[in-house]
């Protein structure tokens, strides 16, 4: 065959040429006009990703990465390119806007895709997938039970209590045999935190506990116990239940779609065809199958009665049926929809909570006074457990006005900070301070402190600028300036005494101090005021997170076991870092206890 012409290849030469500089065009970003955005970023095929992949991988962050932009650009607004193909990602970081969007402006902005995306292959049918629809409303119906207050204060809260009863007393065996050291107790929490939440779910505990106590408590001593008291003292760990590996499988798996270019497409792929995955799923199918049925075994006995429903799975099938009744079709105990919000619950249930009270022992264990403050604020508030020298019971815990403790936990989980933020998606086009956002763009309401807040006693402390850079602007930093006349109307309609909450104190956003939390009245009494500031870790609105109540309640039972039997010490300097990852949630990545028991 002849070679081409010189012409000919010319002309297939500027062929190819047009097609890739078309591809080119095609990859490269197209910013949305007015918000700003990192010029170099918008000339490259893959946008932000490289530069996000470059801080994930010296920081262990990802959804940081996104709030950074907005101080490195002084804008609490701007837009990024994380998705090759897709529109940007808009960015926001101020407490008013982000209030009114997810109460106010609920017609303009929906539960993002990307939200979904991070469980819709695992939870298709879960309410947390969906948009706000007829579906949305059943689902929420369907397990609207398990946050009413007699399941909370009857059977999840006793559960709660019952299992972090075992993982104290396996931490005073541990501190024991550690003999002032310092040990790691994240796997026991997150360990603790699963028993919990199973059992609320299932009506029995895994054992993740249990078997660990009954392991520690065989040792004599601790083999090769490290004569500086600072070396951490390391245990021994024993097999872990089945179900706990599963669905921490399962759980870790949201990470693909967080990171990966593909989303759920690669989130699914995963699911199908990695091996380790593919088995959790399976396994976890059919044990809620297996639950499920043995809820409707027991709910259609012929001496059934309400005093039957010791957990999630008996109340579910039990309002599946009452709706079916209402609408007049057979019910169906073990639909994909059942089955999917029951594991819905066990799966959010779990991995924020423990990663809360994770957070939760590093501020108290840092803050001694606090701690303190604590401890004597529950003793004088449950006088009668501290003269028998017994804990309180979940059930005082829940019906008993404790502010302090209350002012505790929140002001654990505005520092904490689980959950990266909310995402909403524009479902119209819009604006936001003023700049068009289109229909179908996400946007990205964050809240996310990476740095300790320092004690309230340590005000004088300065924050270099380093510091600042990477706090959350108007949560847990100065918030970013903003053009008032650019707000939304709604917005800048709202009386600040009608507004979703109040507003801090800018200079001082960066202390761990609960007492901002506390109100004192013309009686010198004090009360918790949830509305005293800016607070998204739940999200807001309508599509609030559902599980609140139930987290609440858990974080107060937990802390109270915690601080009301233990002593948190302080820890050497190495282990105490806020250093913290990105991975369903955002974790710390050192969660160190150095115990002593408290005295009687």
């Amino acid at each position: 065959m002849p070679l081409a012409s010189p012409p000919a290849f010319g002309v297939v030469a500027g062929v190819l040429l047009l097609a890739g500089y078309f591809l080119y065009r095609a990859t490269i970003p197209k910013p949305i006009p007015g918000i700003p955005y990192v010029a170099a970023s918008a000339m490259r095929a893959f946008g932000d990703v490289p530069d996000a992949l470059n801080y994930h991988a010296k920081t262990s962050e990802t959804i940081a990465f996104l709030g950074q932009k907005c101080v490195e650009l002084n804008s609490p607004i701007v837009q990024v390119f994380m998705r090759p193909f897709s529109r940007p990602w808009v960015v926001l970081m101020d407490s008013q806007e982000s209030q009114d969007i997810m109460a106010r402006r609920t017609r303009k902005f929906d539960r993002s895709e990307f939200f979904g995306d991070l469980l819709r292959a695992t939870m298709p049918h879960n309410q947390v997938s969906m948009k706000t629809t007829d579906q949305w409303r059943f689902n929420r119906r369907l397990m609207a039970d398990t946050m009413s207050p007699q399941f909370l204060h009857n059977v999840a809260g006793p559960q709660v209590h019952a299992q972090f009863c075992t993982l104290i007393d396996l931490w005073r065996t541990k501190a024991d045999l550690a003999q002032g050291h310092p040990f790691d107790a994240s796997e026991d929490i997150e360990g603790g935190m699963m028993d919990a939440i199973y059992a609320a779910a299932f009506g029995s505990s895994v054992g993740t506990t249990l078997a660990q106590s009954t392991l520690i408590s065989s040792l004599q001593k601790l083999d090769r116990l490290p004569t500086d008291p600072d070396v951490v003292a390391v245990f021994p760990q024993g097999p872990r239940p089945a179900v706990k590996d599963a669905i921490t499988i399962i759980a870790n798996s949201s990470e693909i779609p967080m990171t990966s270019p593909l989303g759920r497409w690669h989130h699914a792929f995963a699911l199908r065809y990695y091996p380790t995955i593919n088995k959790a799923v399976k396994f976890k199918d059919q044990l809620v199958r297996e639950k499920l049925h043995a809820a409707w075994q027991k709910f259609t006995s012929a001496d059934a009665s309400a005093d039957d429903i010791k957990c999630a799975a008996d109340l579910i099938v039990e309002r599946e049926v009452t709706l079916a009744k209402k609408q007049g079709r057979q019910p169906q105990y073990d639909s994909l929809t059942v089955q999917d919000e029951l594991c819905g619950f066990l799966i959010a249930g779990y991995d924020t909570t423990a990663t809360t009270i994770e957070w939760g022992v590093k501020y108290l264990t840092a803050h001694q006074g606090v701690q303190k403050k604590l401890r004597q604020s529950l003793k004088s508030v449950f006088t009668e457990a501290a003269e028998n020298g017994k804990a309180p019971t979940a059930v005082d815990v829940a019906k008993t006005s404790t502010p302090y403790l209350d002012a505790v936990v929140e002001e654990v989980l505005r520092c904490g900070v689980s959950a990266a933020g909310t995402v909403r998606v524009a479902t119209q086009d819009t604006e936001i301070f003023g700049h068009h956002i289109p229909k179908g763009t996400d946007v990205f309401m964050l809240v996310r402190p990476t740095r300790p807040p320092v004690p309230a006693q340590q005000c004088w402390l300065l924050l270099t600028k380093a510091d600042l850079q990477i706090q959350g602007p108007s949560y847990t930093a100065p918030p970013l300036f903003v053009d008032e006349a650019k707000r939304s109307e709604t917005s800048k309609q709202l009386p600040p005494e009608d507004r979703w909450t109040g507003t801090w104190d800018p200079t001082a956003l960066d202390h761990f101090d609960p007492e901002r939390w506390l109100v004192t009245n013309e009686k010198g009494e004090q009360s918790f005021d949830p509305q005293a500031g800016p607070m998204q870790t739940f999200g807001g609105g309508l599509r609030g997170c559902f599980g609140k109540k139930l987290a609440r309640l858990a974080l107060r039972i937990v802390f109270t076991l915690i601080v009301w039997n233990l002593e948190l010490q302080p820890l050497p300097e190495a282990l105490k870092g806020f250093e913290a990852e990105d991975k369903v949630t955002h974790r710390p990545q050192k969660v160190f206890l150095r115990l002593k028991e408290c005295a009687a």
